[in-house]
């Protein structure tokens, strides 16, 4: 079994301890954890900026670095979980999100949030695990009962993130945040300590930390390269150094993993036709799921003096995020029938013309129009298009890969996924902070982007989500009898959420 799986299949249900009622919540409070700090600092950029007078390039890293440290964390988890233990390493990973949020509470710096939040990042391996322990003690009668309520929660803690953090932000402060997600963090830690041990499946002189580990630094040093552009300018040696450094680690790594007999991240399976098609629609739909996580935010949050902004308090902007998330968690079951049976490519056709859609109405109702209702409208189209992608890219691997590799296979899609995530939003904050000019009317020394910036962004969102589409043309349907043996591992596959 490679190290990059982020399910665990060919589990033994032994027989548990704890009641069934006992694990499944507690494995859904792990899932809630994990998806509330994915998105609870989405409505407090703009706090950011405002309380360490930073641009956005800046603050966004607060998002980039949780993110990226996801991606490494979602990589390896799974196979650390096998070879320790899987409630071993989970009570580890909610042990380090607690020391994140005490990091980022007690250092008085945009940097000590950053790093806060990028050790609160190795909470992207929560969710893999839960679906492992799932697996591990739910009989087979309530699996999937189990797996879709877990997800299902998942899902909505991260719409409910926006919701808190925005009253939070309006009626206190986003260090309360913090405060918020500690205890939340440390009340789930007591609970799953007390949950049944795993049994352990792996060999220990096999895991390949190199290769799970050295993909997030390297992008993030391409990255930091391209943010501190906007102010060092591209010429300066140190930008192209730090993008050099990080593409060689990159293409280090990617050597590095090739030659591997049990990669984390099987970077073989780039080279199959289907599976390295959909790798790369993934990669460029990952682009715009990172801005759209916390661009509505800014739009609705920056005041109205800003070039661009309806000026909604950050409470209220929350509890519009939330109900637009919630719609989505209601189309889930919709896509996802339209996505089964063979149809992911249909489903994701829906995905793409919906999100190009949904990229030129945000830009024409915030910039162009300067009408809330109609930005409403479009960020409506983009939840459609978000649940229709995240339906169909599971799928898309799963008739891609051969049945045995199906759940490594959509293991690297999500690991890709949340990497590219990382990147749009990095990309999209320094796009922003070029364009960036003062607005005295707001406080002095108050930056933010003209309406070219936004343009940009929803026109680059636009281009890539147009590229997938042309990729997808090229996926080739397979025989018939090949997908139904496929489904069967299609039933038997948790499917990764991404929740924004």
């Amino acid at each position: 079994m490679s190290s990059a799986e982020l399910t665990f299949t060919g589990a033994v249900r032994s027989a548990s301890p704890r009641p069934f009622g006992y694990i499944l919540s507690v494995l859904i409070l792990a899932a809630v954890t994990s998806s509330f700090e994915s998105t609870m600092m989405y409505t407090a950029l703009p706090s950011l900026e405002a309380g360490f007078g930073v641009d956005i390039s800046a603050a966004s890293w607060v998002l980039t670095g949780f993110l990226l440290v996801g991606a490494a964390s979602a990589a390896i988890a799974g196979r650390l979980g096998d070879v320790f233990g899987r409630k071993r390493v989970l009570v580890i990973l909610l042990i380090a999100s607690v020391a994140g949020s005490v990091i980022s509470l007690v250092v008085p710096t945009i940097g000590g949030v950053i790093l806060g939040r990028a050790v609160q990042g190795l909470a992207g391996g929560i969710l893999p695990l839960a679906f492992g322990i799932i697996r591990e003690h739910v009989s087979a009668k309530n699996l999937s009962i189990a797996i879709a309520v877990t997800a299902g929660a998942a899902m909505l803690a991260g719409a409910g993130g926006n919701l808190i953090a925005g009253y939070i932000v309006q009626f206190s402060s986003w260090q309360w945040i913090f405060v918020v997600s500690g205890v939340l963090t440390v009340v789930t830690t007591i609970l799953a300590a007390w949950l049944p041990d795993s049994v352990r499946t792996g060999i220990r002189d096999r895991i390949d930390w190199l290769g799970g580990i050295l993909f997030a630094p390297a992008i993030a040093l391409i990255l930091f390269g391209i943010n501190v552009s906007t102010g060092l300018g591209w010429a300066s040696p140190v930008v192209w150094g730090m993008i050099g450094i990080g593409a060689l680690v990159l293409v280090f790594w990617a050597i590095w993993e090739a030659k591997q007999q049990a990669p984390m991240v099987n970077v073989r399976y780039f080279a199959q036709r289907n599976l390295g098609l959909t790798y790369l629609i993934t990669a460029l739909t990952g682009f715009g799921l990172g801005g759209a996580g916390y661009l509505g935010q800014l739009i609705m949050q920056y005041p109205t003096a800003a070039p661009v902004g309806f000026g909604i308090p950050a409470g209220a902007a929350g509890l519009t995020s939330f109900c637009i998330g919630f719609l989505g968690f209601l189309l889930a079951p919709v896509s996802g029938r339209v996505a089964r049976g063979g149809h992911a490519k249909t489903s994701f056709v829906i995905s793409a013309v919906t999100g190009i859609i949904a990229a030129v109405l945000t830009a024409m109702s915030a910039t162009v129009w300067n009408s809330f209702p109609a930005f409403i409208v479009s960020q409506v189209i983009l939840t459609v298009s978000t649940s229709f992608l995240l339906s169909s890219l599971p799928l898309l691997v799963v008739e891609g890969a051969a049945a045995r590799n199906t759940s490594e296979a959509t293991g690297i899609s999500t690991v890709i996924q949340t990497a590219a995530s990382g990147i749009g939003t990095s990309v999209s904050a320094a796009i922003l902070a070029v364009f960036a000019i003062e607005v005295s009317e707001v406080a002095p020394g108050f930056e933010a982007s003209t309406e070219q910036g936004y343009v940009v962004i929803f026109a680059l969102t636009a281009v890539l989500t147009a590229l997938a589409l042309v990729a997808a043309i090229f996926l080739k349907r397979r025989p018939a009898g090949e997908r139904d043996a496929d489904a069967e591992s299609a039933d038997d596959l948790e499917l990764p959420v991404l929740t924004h």
